[in-house]
């Protein structure tokens, strides 16, 4: 089964009865029924808090490798269930991966962030503000092992202040911020996904390493694509903190936006896979770490 084809997302808003048939989703709304390839599927999002699933549609989700996200009262992403690691050599990976030397790490990382900052002055460049971009691409030069000085720190700083005006702050509850989470959340629920199907333990991370977070290393990777979330938020109209049906809509739409990646070009979600992929080439063996790049 090639875990690379799934390219479908899927919002749930309202009641619903999930079930199996045939490898088949099956999803009921009053009178209407939908069927949907299980292959083709993604990611899931349960909206609504009247949703019935069958137990033998989480096996079904858990062998397709599909992510499913809850919600909470307030319609924010709360919870996720993934499928078990998925490789069939998760062991092997897994201890290749727990001696990994911490020097290859610090290398990594630099690189990651590099590749971070690089992305977020492309996002300042495409809205105009070339002296703000000139500066984040000269931070990323300054990018030391294991981002030792915290570059990482000063270029958000910039970034968001530049993208969302001198008073933005990621702590307050705004419209921005909703976005920003939402969108953050689809993308690193993709991440999820690829690293289980790559064998690597989500839980270890080569930077973040809080004991109580299960997906350190996802959230790692995600730090080269989060730029393209901002991008789509600057696109967005909101009037309050909540987001509406469209701003969801546009924010999982986002997993459709062009990447180049390895010189070729791909929907983000397939980006990710492919990303994971060298990720874990270039963690365990000797592969260099490619960098992600964003459509003009």
């Amino acid at each position: 089964m090639s875990y690379d084809e799934a390219f479908k997302t899927l919002l749930i808003s309202s009641n619903a009865k999930l079930n199996l048939e045939l490898n088949h989703l099956v999803i009921k709304q009053d009178e209407n029924i939908a069927k949907l390839f299980l292959k083709d599927i993604n990611i899931i999002v349960l909206e609504s808090l009247q949703i019935s699933i069958s137990s033998a549609l989480f096996n079904a989700f858990a062998r397709h490798k599909i992510i499913l996200l809850t919600c909470d009262e307030t319609h924010s992403i709360n919870g996720v269930f993934t499928p078990f690691l998925g490789h069939f050599q998760s062991a092997k990976i897994a201890k290749e991966q727990m001696n990994v030397s911490t020097q290859k790490k610090a290398i990594l990382w630099q690189k990651i962030i590099k590749n971070k900052i690089l992305n977020q002055a492309f996002i300042l460049k495409k809205h105009n503000k070339i002296e703000q971009s000139n500066e984040l691409i000269n931070l990323a030069k300054k990018v030391s092992l294991n981002d030792s000085k915290n570059i990482e720190a000063v270029a958000a700083a910039l970034y968001f202040k530049t993208l969302f005006g001198t008073s933005f702050s990621r702590d307050e509850l705004c419209f921005e911020n909703s976005a920003l989470n939402y969108g953050y959340a689809i993308i690193r629920a993709c991440i999820i996904r690829a690293v289980c199907i790559s064998g690597l333990l989500p839980w270890l991370g080569i930077k973040h390493d809080n004991i109580y977070n299960s997906f350190a290393l996802c959230d790692d990777l995600i730090e080269v694509f989060r730029a393209s979330v901002d991008d789509c938020v600057l696109k967005l109209k909101g009037e309050s903190e909540f987001l509406s049906k469209d701003d969801k809509r546009a924010l999982i739409g986002n997993l459709q936006s062009k990447i180049n990646f390895d010189g070729q070009n791909y929907p983000l979600n397939r980006a990710i896979n492919h990303y994971v992929a060298n990720f874990k080439n270039a963690l365990l063996y000797e592969d260099e770490l490619k960098i992600v790049k964003f459509d003009d």
